[in-house]
């Protein structure tokens, strides 16, 4: 992550974010409130007897009490706080605090009928050897959350609270936290329903996955890369969302102080070709044992071979929000190999609605449902999300979509050759996960945010 000087707003709120003592270390501990436009601040572990709070760059307070109350601040914003403490007017510390102001309670018609469609309250308190997450409850049959980091298994907990002991200073590092449940049994019999009437044979299927629910909650931090009073004035934003721009196609530069965002989501099949799980379609055309044609790839940002891409551009230039929305072409084979049909299907499947454009953040809905042209009895590949963008390079991003394809979603600077960030991925075990594109089907759910 690259670091930079911009304003910054802060929020307050009901749960506290604290410190797991995971090792010998006497770590300083960051406890937060979070109202609707407030955020309080406690200290604890101080290694020294006077505190400087900045707020996105901007120093708001300081003193020797362990309080900071930080109000007036705009609600459903999220904030980053860095604390200097001092020791004898000698800087000894940084920490970096991470969190959002309150919104309103959705209404009953917004709320979804699955808490795992509930945003998830998770907070993150950084150092320059340690990351501490706290998250509210997400519902999990037994309990024990799934701690990743970087997409390897880190740990598991049965707690709401994790601190990471094992990071270096000024590293960028993603973390998400796991949980799934089970689905009733209401539930289980409509999908084995959906299931017969599509002829789809499940029973290679694993069951287990199938009837459960998951969640993934992500976190993407920086540890402070030292202890100087230049690092207690910036804050942590990636480099993809930084860096000058390259101007191209007549696009304006709009460089780093005018910024201009892209999140880009992508569905792919990663395998050359896949089974064509539509018996129905083959009985129709008069051909077995048909293939359809994949992608053939890994997580690409920059891949042209997709099934659908959805850029969303946040650009501040303007200030506006626009969307692309293009499909891939579908390819059928006979049991030899040879084409069979090709065609691409529309993209009115995909929708793309603006909620917000502000001169402090953007807000947005993508919803995705497209499915294969060559017959209407072909499950549509679907998925929703949502997200906010903060002018400062902050984001969030939460949603949900099939099992199957493989997902992949990216945030970084618009306009630019510059590799974006990985917000989040998905992929499916292997090529029997596609039964999970039968309406019904449980959704993976996924929450990101910086």
């Amino acid at each position: 992550m690259k670091k930079i000087v911009v304003p910054f707003l802060v929020a307050a709120g009901l749960l506290f974010v604290g410190q797991q003592d995971v090792g010998a270390k006497d770590l300083t501990e960051i406890k937060s409130k979070r109202g609707f436009n407030s955020i309080q601040l406690e200290t604890e572990n101080l290694k020294g007897n006077y505190i400087k709070v900045y707020r996105d760059g901007e120093k708001v307070w300081e003193g020797n009490k362990k309080e900071y109350v930080d109000a007036n601040l705009e609600p459903d914003y999220s904030y980053t706080y860095k604390i200097g403490v001092y020791d004898n007017e000698k800087l000894v510390d940084i920490v970096s605090h991470r969190a959002k102001t309150k919104k309103e309670k959705p209404t009953k018609e917004e709320k979804a009928d699955t808490t795992y469609s509930e945003e998830t309250d998770l907070v993150s308190t950084v150092g320059k050897d340690f990351v501490t997450l706290e998250w509210e409850t997400i519902p999990d049959d037994d309990g024990i959350y799934e701690i990743y980091r970087d997409g390897k298994l880190l740990d598991q907990v049965s707690t709401t609270t994790y601190t990471d002991s094992t990071v270096n200073n000024g590293q960028d590092y993603l973390y998400e936290i796991v949980s799934s449940k089970e689905v009733s049994n209401k539930q289980k019999k409509e999908i084995k329903k959906q299931l017969k009437e599509n002829d789809i044979d499940y029973s290679k299927i694993d069951k287990e996955y199938l009837f459960n629910e998951v969640k993934t909650v992500g976190k993407v931090v920086e540890t402070v890369e030292e202890i100087s009073e230049a690092e207690l004035a910036t804050i942590d934003v990636p480099e993809e969302f930084v860096e000058a721009p390259i101007q191209t196609l007549g696009i304006p530069d709009v460089g780093a102080e005018v910024p201009a965002y892209i999140f880009r989501y992508q569905t792919f099949i990663p395998f050359a070709s896949v089974d064509n799980p539509n018996q129905l379609h083959e009985t129709l055309i008069g051909k077995y044992g048909t293939r359809l044609k994949g992608d053939n790839r890994g997580y690409d940002p920059f891949s042209n071979k997709y099934r659908t891409r959805v850029d969303v551009f946040a650009d501040w230039w303007y200030p506006d929000l626009y969307a692309d929305r293009l499909v891939g072409e579908s390819v059928l084979y006979d049991s030899s190999g040879n084409v069979l049909m090709r065609d691409t299907e529309s993209n009115s499947g995909i929708k793309v609605t603006k909620d917000l454009v502000s001169s402090t953040k953007m807000m947005w809905r993508v919803n995705h449902d497209v499915g294969i042209p060559f017959h209407s009895s072909y499950p549509n590949i679907t998925y929703y999300y949502e997200g906010t963008v903060y002018k400062n390079g902050t984001f969030s991003l939460r949603g949900s979509h099939d099992k199957a394809p493989n997902h992949e979603l990216y945030a970084g600077n618009a306009y630019t050759d510059i590799r974006p960030l990985t917000a989040y991925t998905y992929a499916v075990g292997s090529t029997l996960d596609f039964g999970y594109l039968a309406p019904g089907t449980p959704q993976k759910y996924f929450e990101v945010s910086m």
